[in-house]
């Protein structure tokens, strides 16, 4: 088994807003998808962000600290959550990767975890 970051982006401004029935809609998606993860026992952690608004970037130039607010990188789409699974193959990840909700409106990158 192998683990692999699976990273969500989404446009946070597209999404459903809480208390609508979409978002409803979209939570049961997520649940199901979480349900048949750990069914299957690939399912180690993973979670919603908080919007990107409230992200703070931390950078250390020549050992100064200089912090700033806002996502580390501007686009259409940003980081919006993430799962760690433990697959049998990258092939297995990509597949499941497949079947999240934020797949049918946004970009799920899947990449493996270095093993050390």
């Amino acid at each position: 088994m192998s683990k692999f970051m699976v990273l969500l982006y989404a446009n946070e401004s597209a999404l459903p807003r809480p208390g609508t029935p979409e978002f409803e809609a979209q939570n049961a998606a997520y649940g199901a998808v979480f349900e048949n993860f750990s069914k299957r026992g690939v399912f180690v952690s993973g979670d919603p962000l908080s919007p990107s608004s409230a992200a703070t970037q931390v950078r250390v130039r020549n050992g100064q600290s200089a912090n700033a607010s806002g996502p580390a990188t501007s686009g259409a789409e940003q980081l919006i959550g993430y799962y760690v699974l433990d697959c049998q193959s990258p092939q297995e990840a990509i597949d499941l990767a497949a079947t999240i909700p934020c797949a049918q409106v946004g970009t799920v990158e899947v990449r493996p975890v270095l093993q050390t």
